[in-house]
């Protein structure tokens, strides 16, 4: 787990931003918690950093990484559908809203990152000295 974060402390600042965004957003769950909501995101959360190591583990810092997020794809239609169940709640309303887009968006740049992959594109997308070692 260590080496998968220096990978991604070794990321384009761009991106580094990027994932300290989607996981603060996600991570916002905790404010939220024991609801329904939070619980669900924070779990999609975990798994998401679970499998994202395991295939750290085995193929190095690849495109392929996005396959961790995928099961967002049926928590974020379960979280659109409770957005009327919530919308007298403005604060979870919003965030849940925020995790939507910011989900959302990261799924979308994992697909493209998942085709890249399959097209060809296999290199690490980042390389620090211990890889090399």
């Amino acid at each position: 787990m260590r080496l998968f974060l220096k990978h991604i402390l070794n990321m384009p600042l761009p991106w580094r931003i990027w994932v300290a965004v989607l996981f603060m957003t996600n991570m916002g769950g905790v404010f939220f918690l024991p609801g329904m909501e939070a619980r669900v995101v924070l779990g999609g959360l975990l798994l998401a950093v679970f499998q994202q190591n395991i295939i750290f583990t085995r193929l190095g810092f690849v495109r392929l990484l996005g396959l961790g997020h995928f099961h967002w794809i049926a928590m974020l239609a379960w979280l659109v559908l409770r957005l009327k169940l919530i919308s007298g709640e403005p604060i979870l309303f919003r965030w849940v809203v925020a995790v939507i887009f910011c989900c959302g968006l990261s799924l979308a740049i994992d697909t493209v990152d998942v085709v890249r992959y399959l097209l060809g594109a296999r290199e690490p997308t980042v390389v620090i000295r211990e890889d090399i070692a």
